[in-house]
């Protein structure tokens, strides 16, 4: 059997739903910003981003990136400088990377969720010329650019950019050539570094001329994006609205939660929806529990894990028959690679949806270990080979070799069946288990460090690291996390904690993973709140262990267990915000939960807010609803700031993904 080759191309008509055409070519495309400023023109008066704060047409996004393309070639700044934007996830972050696209510059994306150490190594490594933030962000910008060494004057305020200056800020301006830069990401590195990724503007149009033909997005279109901007699946999210003249909606899942993102989905009337499958599956639970459903939706893509049966059936159960279910895999280095679209009654032939077939463009091989390629019904490494590789990703140019390992099935499609190294995919994203063991052996109390993924008691994929201490004194998990947290991003951070004596080896010396203890099974024999009096508490505190015991899945917690101690996560965070304002708590904001992440403070942050009141609690609702109607009736606001937690971290699922358990980062 031959290697997969590209899809068929798609239909010259315009679909009846969406109102998609057929993506144009690159070479016809020109620049990311030419095409958008193509959509703009024929669009003008349709919304372009939308958020819970804002609300933009095509025509007025037009003009602020315009103010900040002039405002960054007044400050000095040419063409084919990179230039690094911090923010939080809002729409302004939208008309600041079309600025920097219109003024010829490339952005570096730095998600402000971020440790400052991480980003700090992002600032110098990329060799940005210039920071452009919103205001919250200031002293962060500031202090990032004095650490590397960017002269006075670097840091560019986004408020100040897009004042208008002068007649005609508004004007057409695009800088931008078809091979030059348009951005660079970052990702997790084997060598203990994140790793920087970049692409051109070509590349990038190829790459979204995939996704729309695939999705078939048209401008009748909404497209969710949860993703961090700082990943590969906001870009696609981002240039497939913004480039076919759909709208763009932007959202914080860690500011709304995910009953207030399905209620906002249900409001706004989104037809695509993209996320990693965790966000999914917490979403379909609040389907479940609040009735509500969302009958606009048209195309569900899901990634970052493997799409098993049970997640169809939970497709067909809550969106309606039409509705779609897409499958993409690929990697920040090659972006989209497979795809497959399939009705919701389809059955995998294994219980496990299958990668698709290659795009256009793109060729995709198995290879065994010694580099042949793999023919007919075998397994081997998949390989991707395209002219749409990230530049410098392969020696060749070409071929990228992705480590993952896939079986053929009968009808020539992939089954993925895992990894030739260490890499693994949390909540979603990709994270190397070389870079989180290099930060736990910088620790001066560790002497050697594993780290390895686990299954948790509720099915889901975590890290456990096996720590050998250096003195001896075996160092507590929550000092480690604590420490981790100022170096890697949240999703990088073990849940679980395992000190030994010393790590198990084979008879050639080599660590023998086989040999390290079960992290669920040392967890339930040394639980943190074992031996210790469980007494019944008040209304409201037993509702919050009653939420903490559902969604960590542990037996009663202490009143000062630290949620994140006990292996949470900021997606499960969401799963405790549900059923508090489901029950005890319908005024609970998504935010309170990171400021009060014990049994006893929230209890207290809940008891004093009188957010448990059910009078309390309506009024509540009534005013989030008049506040999102408000949002539709001002499409001039800005975004409102976000608090900021001592508990960091973007959701797994605002990041990005492949949708069939690829590496999509």
């Amino acid at each position: 059997m031959s290697p997969l080759r590209t899809n068929a191309p798609g239909p010259a008509a315009p679909d009846a739903v969406g109102g998609h055409r057929p993506f144009p070519a690159p070479a016809e495309a020109r620049t990311l910003s030419h095409r958008f400023l193509a959509m703009a023109a024929a669009h003008p008066g349709r919304e372009a981003v939308v958020t819970p704060q804002a609300r933009w047409t095509y025509a007025e996004t037009r003009e602020r990136s315009a103010r900040v393309a002039q405002g960054l070639s007044a400050a000095g700044l040419n063409p084919g400088e990179r230039v690094g934007l911090l923010f939080s996830h809002g729409a302004e972050m939208i008309a600041a990377l079309l600025g920097v696209l219109r003024a010829g510059l490339s952005y570096v994306p730095l998600d402000a969720s971020y440790p400052p150490e991480r980003l700090a190594f992002m600032v110098a490594d990329s060799g940005v010329h210039a920071l452009v933030t919103g205001g919250p962000q200031s002293a962060l910008a500031t202090r990032l650019a004095a650490e590397a060494g960017l002269p006075a004057g670097a840091v560019l305020s986004y408020e100040d950019l897009t004042r208008p200056a002068h007649p005609g800020a508004e004007a057409d301006v695009d800088r931008a050539l078809p091979d030059a830069e348009a951005y660079v990401l970052y990702t997790s590195g084997s060598t203990g570094r994140p790793k920087a990724v970049s692409q051109p503007h070509r590349n990038v149009l190829h790459h979204t001329r995939a996704w729309v033909d695939g999705l078939r997005v048209g401008p009748a279109d909404r497209l969710s994006l949860q993703s961090a901007y700082s990943w590969d699946s906001a870009v696609q999210d981002t240039f497939s609205a913004l480039l076919t003249g759909a709208a763009l909606y932007p959202v914080d899942l860690k500011a709304l939660g995910v009953t207030g993102l399905l209620e906002w989905m249900h409001t706004e009337r989104i037809s695509v929806y993209h996320s990693t499958l965790p966000v999914f599956r917490a979403l379909v639970r609040a389907m479940e529990s609040r009735g509500i459903r969302l009958p606009a939706m048209r195309m569900l893509a899901l990634g970052g894990d493997t799409l098993h049966l049970a997640d169809l059936d939970a497709c067909r159960r809550h969106f309606d028959a039409a509705c779609r279910v897409a499958g993409a895999y690929g990697s920040t280095e090659c972006s989209c690679a497979l795809l497959r679209v399939a009705d919701l009654g389809y059955r995998p032939p294994t219980g496990v949806f299958p990668l698709g077939f290659p795009v256009t463009g793109t060729e995709v091989r198995l290879t065994d270990a010694d580099g042949r390629t793999v023919e007919g019904a075998g397994e081997g490494e998949i390989v991707v080979v395209s002219d749409h590789l990230a530049p410098g990703a392969t020696a060749d140019g070409r071929t990228y070799r992705t480590g993952d390992l896939a079986r053929r099935l009968d009808d020539g499609t992939l089954l993925l069946v895992g990894r030739r190294d260490f890499q693994v995919k949390i909540s979603g994203i990709r994270v190397e288990t070389g870079e989180v063991e290099s930060a736990l052996k910088q620790l001066p109390e560790i002497r050697e460090a594993v780290v390895a993924p686990f299954t948790d008691r509720l099915g889901e994929r975590q890290l456990v690291a096996y720590v050998v201490p250096g003195d001896g004194v075996a160092p507590e998990g929550p000092v480690l996390r604590a420490a981790l947290r100022r170096v890697l991003p949240d999703h990088a951070v073990p849940t679980a904690y395992l000190a030994l004596a010393e790590l198990p080896l084979t008879a050639n010396h080599k660590i023998d993973r086989a040999a390290l203890p079960d992290p669920v099974t040392e967890q339930d024999r040394q639980g943190p709140s074992e031996g210790r009096p469980q007494t019944p508490g008040t209304g409201v505190e037993e509702a919050v262990v009653a939420a903490w015991r559902e969604v960590l899945g542990v037996r009663r917690p202490g009143p000062d267990d630290n949620f994140f101690d006990l292996g949470g996560t900021s997606l499960r965070m969401t799963g405790v915000h549900e059923l508090l304002t489901r029950t005890v708590a319908p005024g609970l904001r998504m935010t309170d939960l990171y400021e009060a992440p014990t049994v006893r403070s929230l209890v207290r942050l809940i008891s004093a807010s009188g957010a448990g009141s059910s009078a309390t609690g309506a009024a509540w609702g009534q005013s989030r609803g008049e506040r999102r109607r408000a949002a539709a009736r001002a499409p001039r606001r800005t975004s409102a700031r976000t608090p900021r937690s001592p508990y960091p971290s973007p959701l797994p699922g605002e990041a990005h993904d492949s949708a069939s358990g690829g590496t999509r980062d």
